[in-house]
């Protein structure tokens, strides 16, 4: 790609990849909980699953997806992309999938073939989001695919990037810096909002404290700072939103149904020993987590402060 300034559609002006070159460390968690958060009726929501392991469209969100083929063809051929439209009230989906890995072997031949990766995929998802009028646009990328990973960040207005507080994620995180400064040097636009601390421990205050520090030091000179809010670990509330399809905000709701349900059987008289531990008797599956507000609390706090700085930044640009 010739070094020279990408001008931002102003289609893609609230496109946020969500990054980091180690994986585990929140991408997917964090852009589905912010996505079904944001998104209502009157506020649309995008998410873009650019992964090949697609765990935002199976796991997240439980949609049975196309396996990447949509965005795979608008990568190569600039195919218009297929959304899925209202998977949650407001929330709009371009699936993720297996067939996303063969972009590295696209790329390898680009210079060969004429293909621009990244002008297709600037140009079909700003016909999307032009359509879709956009509150937000949440990208979910995969840890291990370096081109396609490339070109999100030259297609991308901002990027957040989670990590947990070892070592190999802040490792990471600073190997994603590294593309995040090649890019803006060839005149991509894309600006780090901030980093986000995931699968913390709230009462490790002194550690935390010590982790966001040094990731502040790491951003010197970047203009963004780690984001206040960190997303607690919660194993319990982790497994259920994967395995139940549920956004934090829905499994708020379900497990206090539950609870309420659970409740209910107790003062009937039904001893531990009659209930199935597998599933409610409505048959859905049994939750472990008995309280996941704190951890839904984190995302609509993360939510929030996203929104801000989005803000804040248009408002600077304007300005």
């Amino acid at each position: 790609m010739n070094p020279e300034t990408l001008t931002q559609p102003t289609a893609l002006q609230r496109v946020v990849l969500v990054a980091n070159q180690k994986g585990g460390v929140g991408k997917t968690s964090i852009v589905t909980a912010l996505a079904g958060l944001i998104a209502r009726p009157d506020r649309r929501v995008l998410v873009v699953d650019a992964d090949p392991q697609g765990n935002a469209t199976a796991s997240d969100l439980g949609v049975e997806g196309d396996r990447g083929r949509s965005l795979m063809l608008s990568l190569q051929y600039g195919e218009p992309l297929q959304v899925q439209t209202d998977v949650r009230p407001g929330l709009d989906l371009v699936a993720g999938g297996p067939l996303l890995a063969q972009v590295g072997a696209l790329t390898t031949t680009a210079a060969q073939t004429g293909l621009d990766v990244v002008a297709n995929l600037r140009t079909a998802l700003a016909e999307v989001c032009a359509r879709g009028n956009y509150t937000v646009v949440l990208i979910d990328s995969g840890p291990g695919d370096a081109p396609l990973l490339d070109a999100l960040l030259r297609t991308t207005r901002y990027l957040v990037v989670p990590t947990k507080d070892d070592d190999a994620s802040l490792s990471g995180m600073e190997l994603l810096a590294l593309r995040y400064l090649r890019a803006r040097q060839e005149g991509a636009p894309v600006e780090l909002l901030g980093v986000v601390l995931f699968d913390a421990n709230p009462r490790a205050t002194a550690r935390n404290a010590q982790v966001l520090s040094d990731i502040d030091d790491v951003l010197a000179g970047s203009g963004a700072t780690s984001f206040p809010t960190m997303i607690r670990s919660d194993r319990a509330a982790a497994l259920d939103l994967r395995a139940a399809h549920l956004t934090p905000a829905e499994l708020v709701a379900a497990s206090a149904a539950q609870n309420k349900s659970r409740l209910a059987r107790l003062r009937g008289g039904k001893h531990r020993a009659d209930r199935k531990p597998e599933s409610t008797d409505n048959g859905e599956p049994r939750l472990w987590s008995r309280d996941p507000s704190a951890l839904a609390s984190d995302y609509q706090a993360l939510a929030r402060e996203l929104l801000t700085r989005i803000a804040t930044a248009e408002a600077g640009a304007r300005a």
